[in-house]
């Protein structure tokens, strides 16, 4: 990678991190938004629930190519302009719903349509923000830790204040104005995006590895190893947050609860995400340590589907651990995923996680129908259970937490 000019302006060096956060941020909010208002104007516009699982259905089909094309063009191309286009795709697409809502009316195959082009650059814009994070590390003066620390929290804020905002917007306003609200959110995350200084703007794989992305992955056993843990965890989260919580409050006769508990969960990412900035100055194991154990009892906290307060406590819990963990994985990503390959490599595991997340609703499907809704809940504890006693014991996921230095030393035992 070319080196930064020790000339650099020094207000741009200042800026970096802010702009890279808080464009991050931006993009985040509007696609939290847009999960909200979307199948609200789908719902409007059709009156047909169908309608609505028939689009997300073909937009989470849409991503997992989308995620893997979009790794390759920002190896190629420069990660801060894929993230740019990202941006600027996505906030097109949603505009495009005002804009055909205005002239020839929204039907379902439009919905289906711009619901697949929003996908396409949705993960991949992720993934270049991901790569981003070592050079704007490195041009803004500021650690690794601190830069993912810093991300981390602001993505989980965007997590926790997108659908509150998209739900107040829409109690006031029709759909189609708070469309263009979600759009505007994507249009200025590409601007500020475009403003990060970076070292390299250009292509910075002249030299491509063997195998590629894949191939690298597949040679490195702590890649290997937080691929289980990222494929377990998105296995197991989406029959958890789609289908056991509401089954479990829909029984209780507390509707409310549910949306109480998934803030609980943010706000706990945040607390995570606050912690880890106070624990990796220690250790960034330490951090990675508490961060499986505390999303492993938040499940089992969990599984016995009490009260609001125990599910709540429990996905709160949940939320710090995924806190502490998130920037611990950016972290690794950055400073020892070669350069080369690095959206390539996380563009393969983000497709892989988008494929675990069917597979997890189909598994849980199956199991529904010979268990009840507790058991399934127990099902899907001892899965995470099992994979999280994993990432504690593995010699290859704990050394996905230490420095490069400290790696180093350990290379020859694995």
């Amino acid at each position: 990678m070319t080196s930064i000019p020790t000339s650099a302006p020094a207000p741009a060096r200042a800026g970096a991190v802010p702009l890279y956060v808080l464009g991050g941020a931006l993009s985040m909010l509007g696609n939290a938004s847009i999960g909200i208002v979307l199948p609200w104007l789908v719902i409007s516009r059709t009156g047909d629930l169908s309608v609505t699982a028939l689009v997300a259905t073909a937009a989470g089909v849409a991503a997992v190519p989308a995620s893997l094309l979009g790794g390759r063009l920002a190896d190629r191309f420069g990660a801060r302009r894929v993230a740019v286009a990202a941006d600027l795709g996505s906030a097109s697409a949603v505009a495009a719903l005002a804009i055909v809502d205005a002239s020839v009316g929204l039907t379902v195959g439009w919905f289906v349509a711009l619901g697949v082009v929003g996908a396409l650059f949705d993960v991949p814009g992720m993934s270049a923000r991901q790569v981003l994070l070592a050079d704007v590390a490195r041009v803004g003066g500021r650690s690794v830790d601190l830069v993912a620390g810093a991300y981390q929290t602001a993505f989980s804020l965007s997590f926790l204040v997108g659908p509150a905002l998209a739900g107040i917007l829409l109690a006031h306003l029709d759909p189609i104005d708070v469309v263009w609200v979600t759009a505007a959110c994507s249009g200025l995350a590409a601007l500020l995006t475009w403003s990060v200084p970076v070292a390299n703007p250009e292509a910075s794989a002249a030299t491509p590895l063997p195998g590629g992305g894949w191939g690298v992955i597949r040679r490195d056993p702590r890649l290997r190893a937080t691929l289980v843990i990222a494929l377990a965890a998105t296995f197991v989260t989406p029959p958890l947050l789609s289908v056991v919580l509401p089954g479990h409050f829909a029984a209780l006769g507390e509707p409310g609860a549910y949306g109480a508990t998934v803030s609980a969960f943010a706000v706990g990412t945040i607390g995570g995400s606050v912690l880890y900035a106070i624990l990796s100055r220690r250790s960034r194991l330490l951090a990675y340590v508490v961060g499986i154990a505390a999303m492993t009892t938040g499940m089992v906290t969990m599984a016995g589907l009490g009260g609001v307060l125990t599910v709540g406590v429990g996905m709160a819990v949940m939320g710090v651990g995924s806190g502490l963990y998130g920037p611990v994985w950016n972290v690794f990503v950055a400073e020892q995923v070669p350069v080369e390959v690095r959206a390539r490599v996380l563009g393969w595991v983000n497709a892989l996680a988008l494929v675990a997340g069917p597979l997890g609703l189909g598994a849980l499907t199956l199991l529904l129908t010979v268990a009840d809704l507790r058991a399934a809940s127990f099902v899907i504890a001892g899965v995470w259970g099992a994979v999280g006693v994993f990432a504690l014991t593995s010699r290859s996921a704990r050394d996905v937490a230490r420095p490069v230095q400290e790696d180093a030393e350990h290379a020859v035992d694995r």
